[in-house]
């Protein structure tokens, strides 16, 4: 009990934690838009007639993981 206490006491006397450092921003979302990273996300493939895993692309161009379809963008 007594340990418990003094634990404490060292706890309060201590003072408070020291803020964490700030995080830097994440490069991802400009490597994205430059079209320098793809992202993965489940889409429709015509080939195969389901939903699938693609590599989706800034200018809306999509690559199907299974079998390797490539789908032209929206954005022409």
């Amino acid at each position: 009990m007594l340990a418990a206490l003094l634990c404490r006491a060292r706890a309060l006397l201590a003072g408070p934690a020291p803020a964490p450092a700030p995080q830097p921003a994440s490069p991802l979302p400009a490597l994205w838009a430059a079209g320098h990273l793809d992202i993965a996300d489940f889409s429709d493939c015509p080939r195969e007639n389901r939903r699938t895993p693609h590599a989706m692309r800034a200018d809306g161009s999509r690559r199907c993981f299974r079998c390797g379809h490539e789908t032209p963008g929206q954005d022409l």
